[in-house]
């Protein structure tokens, strides 16, 4: 190939890269949708990356280019949801509607190309270079300042003006989204509000923590020594918080891993400080001592914890419709009558119609507990899978009896169980396994840009467990792109370029 045309090649690669990080906000754009069959998940990043895949990584892997170990679980994973999709036609699938089993498994395998396709690009496309990975994260930046920004001006209306967009708001939102705005919770470009949770709880929001308990920044230039990645953060929180119920949990959970990571680090200090003061007593009395402080230290923390999930859960229900009605229970009848049946407090709280889905999931795990029922055909067995209290809920009647689509799980880890089974479920654990020792070995690392990146993995896999409940689709790339940045920040480690070692 010339030089020049090479050269070309080399920075259309680079914008087709650039293209991927600030697509990532836009999850269901409609032409891709309606190329795609009018699916819901129709991520604008999907063109630049099938640039990418064409034109770079097929070649990378004929020229045998080194893709990060930490794959290597996920590859087996992958061979093993294919191998469960072909087992399915061995099986007995009851029919429903005009849904083949052949159709659906092709566009389920194909969504997890589409993730697998995200993730190995990214992992591979960033461990050629310490730059690569330095300029992403400025990128990553700017792709979330620009969604904060369209979910702020969504915020005014929300409050302000009741939902009453005006109608070029309207126009806009219908060139980037399938769906239209809604008139009281934010979503920002993407198609419903916990898919802008995914987002900012699989990529952002731990980046931008990550950055700030460390005093990093991809940028150089502070406001009062303010960063851009602390103020993302912040606004960042606000937006999640009146977004989505589980994106919230997600958020919690990482913040409650920090706790505990400090309340540690405290209770070592204070142990040693113990054992100095004490020093000079009896081994007895430095024993009881040392009980005492630990036992002391926990019922404080213990104290602190309960009474501060009191306040948020009370503060958040000012906010969450849903929330506020933990503290609208006027009696203990009532109290009795909810607590007596899970379902019937589920749909009290406004969440029992996702409960019933993961409950056949679990059920449909439960017959083919090995390799599952292969990846696309759980919802053929929704009908017998379902819990009977689940057909006096109106949302499943409309799925089951009036849409043309096939009932969903809504969890990715019940849809690994039923659709793969225990060998595809675990894995996929053994991936997140690897992916978490790789995070966890580079958060002490001295360099500030690999510290921050193994905090922001740690941070996106503890984000992913609360998040696994609430979609299920392999195609929206914020999981795949969080981790293939912190597998190409470990091949960095162990094989730096040789321009930049």
């Amino acid at each position: 190939m010339p030089k020049n045309l090479r050269r070309l090649l080399g920075y259309t690669l680079d914008i087709a890269w650039a293209a991927i990080i600030m697509l990532l906000p836009i999850t269901s754009l409609p032409l891709l949708s309606k190329l795609a069959g009018n699916t819901m998940v129709a991520p604008a990043s999907i063109f630049p990356l099938i640039w990418l895949v064409l034109c770079w990584f097929i070649f990378y892997l004929a020229r045998r280019g080194a893709i990060p170990r930490e794959s290597i679980p996920f590859f087996f994973f992958v061979c093993v949801a294919i191998g469960s999709s072909a087992f399915a036609f061995f099986l007995n699938i009851p029919p429903f509607k005009d849904k083949t089993v052949f159709s659906e498994e092709a566009k389920a395998i194909l969504t997890l190309a589409i993730g697998a396709a995200f993730y190995l690009v990214t992992a591979s496309w960033l461990s050629q270079s310490k730059s690569r990975l330095a300029l992403t994260l400025k990128l990553i930046n700017i792709s979330g300042l620009i969604i904060l920004l369209w979910a702020l001006v969504q915020a005014v209306y929300i409050f302000l003006f009741k939902g009453q967009y005006p109608a070029a708001l309207l126009e806009f939102q219908r060139l980037i989204s399938v769906r239209d705005l809604f008139a009281t919770r934010v979503t920002s470009f993407a198609f419903e509000p916990s898919w802008l949770a995914q987002q900012l709880n699989l990529l952002f929001l731990p980046f931008w923590l990550a950055a700030t308990i460390n005093g990093w920044s991809a940028f150089r230039f502070r406001l009062w020594k303010i960063s851009l990645e602390n103020s993302l953060l912040a606004v960042g929180a606000v937006v999640l918080f009146l977004t989505s119920r589980v994106g919230t949990l997600g958020l919690l959970l990482i913040l409650a891993f920090l706790i505990i990571y400090f309340n540690i680090f405290l209770a070592k200090r204070l142990q040693k400080w113990n054992m100095r003061f004490f020093a000079r007593q009896s081994p007895a009395v430095q024993k009881v001592a040392n009980g005492l402080l630990m036992a002391a230290t926990l019922l404080v923390f213990l104290g602190i914890y309960v009474l501060g999930a009191i306040a948020l859960v009370y503060g958040l229900s000012h906010v969450d419709w849903r929330l506020a009605r933990f503290f609208q229970v006027t009696s203990l009848a009532e109290l009795k009558f909810l607590s007596s049946n899970v379902y019937i407090l589920f749909n009290y709280l406004a969440f029992a119609e996702r409960y019933v889905y993961w409950v056949a999931g679990w059920n449909i795990f439960n017959i083919y507990p090995l390799l599952g029922v292969g990846l696309g055909n759980a919802g053929f067995y929704f009908q017998h899978a379902l819990p009977p209290y689940s057909w006096n809920l109106p949302e499943v009647m409309q799925v089951y009896f009036r849409e043309a689509t096939l009932p969903n799980i809504k969890s990715l880890w019940v849809r690994l169980l039923a659709e793969t089974g225990i060998v595809g479920f675990s894995s996929f654990i053994a991936w997140c396994y690897v992916m978490v020792k790789s995070a966890w070995s580079m958060r002490s690392n001295t360099s500030p840009l690999f510290k921050v990146i193994g905090w922001t993995g740690l941070f996106v896999l503890i984000a992913f467990i609360t998040e696994g409940f609430s979609t299920d689709t392999f195609a929206l790339p914020y999981l795949w792109i969080s981790l293939g940045i912190v597998s190409a920040a470990g091949a960095l480690l162990r094989n730096p370029p040789k321009e930049e070692a």
